[in-house]
């Protein structure tokens, strides 16, 4: 016994699909296969209205084409529009971290992982003469590569070293 589908069906459930697994394996950040869901869509709008195969996918590949600006606004617009700002880390902003030596580099652990350091300013003015010294407490400012760009925390906010966090 063979069942038959109609073209829209299948066009749903993938377009269902595809922005279901946006939602849950990315969290709604992958922008890619929400457009491709958004795409199958469309090409379940041209199967309703009885375009052939070929015309299905041409509006399923014009709306792809259509629907890629509105998409990266709206995942601009999600992200707080902070285009260019991927050095900066919601997560390690106000943390402060203990400086630790890991074999010739000194550097900090964030989230469980080791970064090498590079003392500035956080005016992004010089740095002082002092080198970062092992235990020193540290605040991240950005991210440059994998080199976190970190300032010392000044000696009105410190308190207790152990309650430095360290991932």
């Amino acid at each position: 016994m063979t069942e038959h589908f109609d073209p829209w069906v299948i066009w749903l459930v993938a377009g269902l699909a595809l922005i279901l697994a946006d939602l849950l394996l990315a969290g709604g950040t992958s922008g890619v296969l929400l457009l491709l869901g958004l795409t199958a869509l469309a090409g379940m709008a041209a199967a309703l209205l009885g375009l052939g195969l070929t015309g299905q996918l041409a509006v399923a590949g014009v709306a792809g084409l259509l629907l890629l600006p509105v998409v990266l606004w709206f995942m601009r617009r999600m992200s707080g529009g902070r285009s260019g700002t991927a050095r900066r880390d919601t997560r390690v902003g106000g943390e402060t971290y203990v400086v630790e030596r890991w074999g010739e580099r000194l550097g900090i652990r964030v989230l469980g992982d080791f970064f090498p350091v590079r003392l500035v300013d956080p005016g992004d003015g010089p740095a002082g003469d002092r080198p970062l010294a092992p235990g020193e407490r540290v605040r991240v400012l950005r991210f440059s590569g994998i080199t976190a760009e970190v300032c010392r925390v000044a000696d009105a906010d410190r308190s207790d070293p152990a309650d430095a966090r360290r991932d």
